[in-house]
């Protein structure tokens, strides 16, 4: 499949790396500079590409948003018309620089604020692994692959994305429409902040254990 990524931080790279490995085709973008995005490709490697977000677009079947929360909503209204019809993957969180509180939540989500600026794109919401965990040889940690809740209105768009999540080894759990993004965000918050608050450390995740 073809992915364009915007955002060529560590979830961007980590998950490029892992789709790339799976066979997907990847052209990255977003980054401080060009040379950046130029590393953030080598990184991912197998013939991924770097590219302005754009470009990224034009190529994802799919389209990663990995960005820092405060630049996301300017960068997807900037880029509305082009997503429209895109299944667009949106792996932000809305969180406070200190990690302490979510900046959005209980009323609305990032993932609903995505589709607001965004209008026409499938957005589908799934927050992955923590970046250290993309980059890891497995993910696995207690013999148990990671949780990644999976939340979209269009049910083929969801689809698609939990393909994705299990392409890259880690647990889909089919969560429901967009709107559920609004338990699944406070839930990221949660672990995010027993792992780098708390000083649990990132080998942690949420699962549903069947």
């Amino acid at each position: 499949m073809k992915i364009g990524i915007i955002g060529a931080g560590n979830i961007g790279t980590g998950l490029g790396k892992r789709l790339a490995a799976e066979g997907h085709d990847i052209v990255v973008s977003f980054a401080r500079t060009p040379e950046k995005v130029a590393e953030a490709a080598t990184t991912i490697g197998s013939g991924a590409r770097p590219g302005s977000p754009e470009q990224a677009v034009a190529h994802g079947e799919v389209v990663i948003l990995a960005t820092p929360w405060g630049a996301t909503l300017d960068i997807v209204g900037s880029l509305a018309g082009a997503l429209a019809g895109k299944m667009v993957w949106d792996c932000t969180n809305p969180f406070a620089p200190d990690m302490s509180e979510l900046l959005i939540g209980t009323t609305t989500s990032a993932g609903e604020e995505i589709a607001h600026a965004a209008p026409r794109a499938h957005v589908v919401k799934a927050v992955p692994p923590f970046a250290v965990s993309l980059h890891a040889a497995s993910m696995e940690i207690g013999g148990r692959k990671p949780g990644v809740f999976v939340c979209a209105d269009d049910p083929a768009a969801r689809a698609v994305v939990m393909q994705l999540v299990a392409d890259i080894g880690a647990d889909a759990v089919d969560t429901g429409p967009l709107k559920r993004a609004r338990f699944t965000e406070p839930l990221g918050m949660l672990v995010t902040n027993l792992a780098y608050v708390q000083g649990l450390g990132p080998a942690i995740f949420a699962a549903l254990v069947r």
